[in-house]
């Protein structure tokens, strides 16, 4: 309605302008040069200035049109976690429950120059063999997912719902082997203060993630703790204070990864007690599309911790068993800055945090002390429109152990750059371009440059 208001005076102001323009004719006789000169200058200045207007006014009706398109769905990272819709899409037992179904089908083309670790979805880089040929390509659809969202019947002002995710990987991330890898399972109760959940979660420890198309790696074993999934006992508390929002989360986890197998000179299981792991976390503002095509809020930033333990048993003897402290401290933080730039990244350090993802995947070595680790990444996105933007970034971890053992893996590091097309809201289309370095014991190190192409329907 305003621009339809909008459009009619641009209207009369051009009919105005053209009114002028005639009288201005008719009295040219009764003008000197000078002023007819003048008069003609004004009237340019001011049909400029209605063009320009309604040049902006298009632009401003297409950003609109595209936003509208949008509202109904959000981002694919943002999709696994959006509540349940609500009309449902799949029959129940209870007439006061929904189901939908969704997910994507994804497919992936990399090419390396040197052999990574897993092919598709590469984490490290794997040292270089004489005589053998560097260069992989691989075709695959592990990305893809299924999601089944419950929403169910509220229950003392709570909201009952659940979550499952899969996805076409084996039970561990680095085997590259086909199956059905069960990212989330968990049920809820939440409202506008409270969250509770039960199941398989990702961990509250150190939980932001870049935007890669790799989104499987994601800078795992490079500086990006966290983001294991673990089953878990989980609490948060949601204060608001004005415009600002206060998040509190709290969780009891089982020790071990349920998606990757921590590298190891033996096998572990847990110690009977649970991890701990806690975040506080402050956020200014919300995601709002309209201000800004970045999908942050103002700026949020975050504290979390982990703490905990594993036994391990030595390969050489099953009763040589031992227990082994895991810790870690990571610090978080993203920014919005304008309609179209965002910056987000993590710092931490810990020991033993491969069930965390960090250490580069490592434990302990063979004198039994702990990997020592230290690492973060950094990531500057840029919206060129609402349907086209690029990513880029850097990470590194760093590992050693305080005795006189080292671990196999010293350092990891990846960047990368990406542009992604979002041409509707169940299409996007992605390029990345990742540059990888993996350093070994014995000043051993290998390098590799690696180039994938996505393309994902969502359904």
């Amino acid at each position: 309605m305003i621009l339809g208001h909008y459009r009619t005076g641009l209207l009369i102001a051009a009919l105005l302008c053209a009114s002028t323009t005639v009288a201005a004719q008719g009295a040219a006789s009764a003008l000197s040069d000078t002023e007819l000169s003048a008069l003609r200058s004004r009237i340019s200045e001011e049909r400029a200035l209605l063009e320009q207007q309604l040049v902006h006014l298009r632009e401003q009706q297409t950003r609109l049109d595209e936003l509208e398109r949008r509202a109904t769905s959000l981002s694919s990272a943002s999709a696994a976690s959006a509540p349940a819709a609500e009309n449902p899409t799949v029959g129940t037992r209870f007439a006061n429950a929904s189901v939908t179904l969704g997910g994507s089908l994804r497919t992936t083309v990399t090419t390396s120059s040197a052999r990574m670790q897993p092919d598709a979805t590469p984490f490290l880089v794997l040292p270089s063999l004489p005589g053998v040929a560097e260069g992989t390509t691989k075709i695959d659809a592990r990305l893809s997912t299924l999601l089944l969202s419950i929403r169910g019947a509220e229950v003392g002002g709570f909201q009952l719902g659940g979550l499952i995710v899969a996805q076409l990987f084996d039970g561990d991330l680095l085997s590259g082997k086909y199956g059905l890898y069960p990212g989330l399972a968990y049920v809820e109760a939440s409202n506008n203060d409270w969250r509770f959940a039960l199941g398989l979660q990702s961990d509250v420890f150190s939980p932001r993630i870049p935007r890669m198309v790799d989104g499987m790696s994601a800078m795992a074993g490079s500086g990006n703790a966290g983001n294991s999934t673990k089953p878990q006992l989980r609490v948060e508390r949601f204060l608001s204070l004005g415009e600002d929002r206060i998040t509190l989360q709290g969780a009891l986890a089982d020790p071990e990864p349920s998606n990757i197998a921590p590298a190891s000179l033996a096998s572990t299981e847990n110690t009977g007690t649970p991890n701990v792991e806690g975040r506080i976390a402050w956020t200014r503002g919300s995601v709002d599309r309209s201000l800004s095509w970045v999908p942050y809020p103002e700026w949020e930033l975050g504290l979390s911790a982990a703490t905990g333990s594993f036994r391990s048993f030595s390969a050489g003897n099953t009763f040589a068993a031992y227990d082994t402290r895991v810790s870690g401290l990571s610090l978080d933080g993203a920014l919005r800055l304008g309609q179209r730039l965002g910056l987000q990244g993590e710092l931490y350090n810990g020991r033993a945090l491969a069930p965390y993802l960090g250490s580069i995947f490592q434990t302990v070595v063979a004198d039994h002390s702990a990997v020592r680790s230290e690492g973060g990444w950094g990531e500057v996105s840029w919206w060129w429109s609402p349907v086209l933007h690029s990513h880029a970034g850097y990470g590194m971890d760093r590992a050693w152990a305080s005795g006189s053992q080292q671990p196999a893996i010293r350092a990891n590091r990846t960047s990368f750059a990406n542009v992604y097309w979002d041409p509707g809201p169940m299409t996007t289309l992605g390029i990345e371009a990742t540059w990888r370095k993996t350093d070994y014991g014995a000043g051993l190190s290998n390098q590799g440059f690696a180039l994938m192409l996505s393309s994902e329907l969502r359904f």
